[in-house]
């Protein structure tokens, strides 16, 4: 029998090798520092509170466009303000960064930068941002202070009426931004890239009226959506609300700045830096707007066909308005549609049959498709409600027939 000294000798050996190996294997923490600081309103000379304060460091000059930080450099760098305006940020890890404060309703230092450029991130947009956003150096186990001051960002508002007169109630109100190379294109409801834009997102009130706060220097354009989608409540009076939501079409109208109903005839606002731009409003004109409804068939027989797409496009630059699915006897509609000049466009008609299942104590309905259409096109000029529009899809070729 082995000699009980050594045994116990060796098991604390071991042990202790072992956990020598663990410390050697284990990586260093990093080295790191704090940064305080207060943020203030620009306008009232108040404390910016509940301000987000962001650290974002600035990266190391190099050739091409500059990757983004690693998460794990981004962590512990956010922080919120108290009462008084003030912050602190502990555990950064050593380095230069560019101080970002956001608040609703405020500008942030990056604001006044293009989003196309702040998301290439080029040498010469970091040289910019070096001139004009606060930095900070934190050094390990330092405390380095920073106060920034939030200029007070521009507000758009406005008023959505019917022609009749009477205020379009809960209709979603977005903010689209005309970009560097003339496209217009929807902002971020919520934040752009650290930018301190809020509020791109809105709905009109019992009035009509609609804000948009916290909009940056720029070209915009502003639209409001009417909703083609149907609801059905249930429960109401016992407590038990249910809420049913469907539709058949694209889901929405839109009419944009100057009571257009094209993005490209909008009317572009300049915004410039804190302005308050009242009036802006919009007028729906519901005489303009007109219900278009058809059939699709079977060129070969002219039965209608119980599955299928059907696409109304501008017939200029054929981008599509809306889009309605077919119902079971081959119909669609369109509900508001403005006066124009469309291209209709049926795709992906087919004959289906319904097949009831029953499957683990549940009825299943599955489809069988039995023959499919080819796609078909015709002009369409909208200046009245119509009823009685018929598309009729030819055959498949064979070869493609084969193919799917």
């Amino acid at each position: 029998m082995a000699n009980p000294l050594n045994w116990l000798l060796a098991v604390v050996l071991t042990g202790l090798s072992m956990a020598a190996a663990g410390q050697g294997g284990k990586k260093s923490e990093p080295l790191t520092g704090t940064v305080t600081g207060t943020v203030t309103c620009a306008d009232t000379n108040a404390p910016a509170r509940f301000a987000v304060v962001t650290l974002e460091r600035v990266p190391e000059e190099k050739a091409g466009p500059i990757k983004k930080m690693p998460d794990g450099d981004l962590m512990n760098s956010t922080a919120t303000t108290d009462l008084e305006g003030r912050f602190v940020v502990e555990k950064v890890p050593t380095g230069r960064y560019f101080v970002v404060g956001l608040l609703p309703g405020y500008m942030g230092p990056l604001s006044r930068f293009d989003r196309e450029d702040l998301a290439k991130m080029t040498n010469e947009t970091v040289k910019a941002m070096l001139k004009s956003v606060p930095t900070v150096n934190v050094e390990p186990n330092q405390v380095a202070q920073t106060n920034l001051r939030l200029d007070h960002a521009s507000e758009l508002s406005g008023t959505v009426l019917y022609d009749d007169g009477s205020p379009a109630i809960h209709l979603w109100i977005h903010l689209l931004h005309k970009d560097r190379d003339g496209s217009i294109t929807a902002v971020d409801g919520v934040l752009i890239s650290g930018a301190g834009l809020f509020g791109a997102e809105t709905t009109t009130d019992d009035r009509g009226r609609y804000s948009i706060i916290g909009v940056s220097p720029g070209d915009y354009v502003v639209s409001a959506s009417m909703k083609l989608d149907k609801i059905a409540l249930g429960g109401v009076l016992g407590g038990g609300l249910s809420i049913n939501v469907w539709g058949s079409g694209s889901g929405e109208v839109k009419i944009y700045s100057g009571s257009k109903f094209r993005l490209k005839d909008a009317k572009l606002i300049e915004v410039g830096e804190g302005e308050q731009l009242g009036g802006l409003d919009m007028t729906i004109p519901l005489a303009g707007l007109h219900q278009v409804r058809g059939v699709v068939t079977a060129k070969r027989d002219g039965h209608p066909l119980n599955k299928g797409r059907v696409a109304l496009l501008y017939a200029d630059d054929r981008k599509e308005v809306q889009y309605a699915e077919l119902d079971r006897n081959g119909n669609f509609e369109f509900p508001y549609v403005p006066e124009d000049r469309y291209i209709l466009r049926a795709s992906g008609g087919e004959d289906t049959e319904l097949i009831q299942k029953h499957e683990f104590n549940s009825n299943i309905t599955e489809e069988k498709s039995l023959r499919s259409y080819g796609d078909v096109e015709m002009p369409l000029t909208v200046q009245a409600d119509m009823s009685a529009v018929e598309l009729a899809e030819p055959d498949v070729p064979v070869a493609k027939a084969a193919a799917q």
